[in-house]
């Protein structure tokens, strides 16, 4: 059976997406790159020319989210942050969010992102229970003198199960920071471990993140 340390594994399913390479490299860097910024009541395209160019990523700012610009100002000030943590900080509350497409990170409204949503079950029972080789019956001679019986007897010694790889209260967590970007505060995306069913929510896009983060998940049993 193979193993790795829970670091490592998590490592390898940060990079467990399905799609193009493109789209993997743009996730790495939002998620390692760290930016330092200083923005003091700025308008949001001001803000996102900035990270374009200290990042070397494509961000478009698409019309519909331009339009809040009267809305809010950007006010941030960090130090050796992750670029995918100053997004969240900067878009948090505002409305907005980030998604991948053709190659680009678009800013946009929620509501656009609001995807056609299909519902799906994964048995993961298999993932959540660690199979064990269990030795077979211990054979053991009780001499007479002893009190106990003239014969053989047989005695099994019980091993606890380990635990399985990904423990279940962290499964659903590990899905959703490595699947779907922020796709997860669609109000329709659900997610649930129920009875080691995975009962599932999201755009077709993300099942197939999913199923290519369980899978890989799937190498280490």
């Amino acid at each position: 059976m193979k193993t790795m340390t829970m670091a490592g594994l998590l490592a390898t399913a940060a990079l467990a997406y399905a799609g193009d390479t493109g789209r993997e490299d743009t996730v790495r860097k939002l998620e390692t790159m760290k930016v330092t910024v200083d923005f003091q009541d700025i308008k949001l395209s001001e803000a996102m020319d900035y990270l374009r160019e200290v990042t070397g990523l494509n961000f478009v700012l698409l019309p519909r989210a331009a339009e809040k610009e009267g809305d809010f100002k950007v006010r941030l000030r960090a130090r050796d942050l992750s670029v995918k943590s100053t997004l969240k900080l900067m878009l948090s509350g505002k409305g907005l969010t980030v998604a991948y497409r053709d190659g680009a990170l678009v800013v946009l409204p929620q509501e656009d992102l609001q995807e056609s949503v299909v519902l799906e079950m994964y048995d993961i029972r298999s993932q959540l229970l660690s199979l064990q080789d269990f030795p077979g019956p211990r054979m053991e001679l009780v001499s007479p003198k002893s009190g106990g019986p003239s014969g053989p007897i047989t005695g099994i010694e019980l091993i606890e199960p380990k635990p399985p790889i990904v423990p279940p209260e962290m499964l659903v967590e590990l899905i959703k920071d490595n699947t779907g970007f922020r796709s997860w505060e669609n109000k329709n995306a659900v997610i649930e471990l129920r009875n080691g069913m995975l009962i599932v929510s999201q755009s077709p896009k993300v099942h197939r993140e999913i199923k290519a983060l369980l899978a890989k998940l799937g190498q280490y049993q």
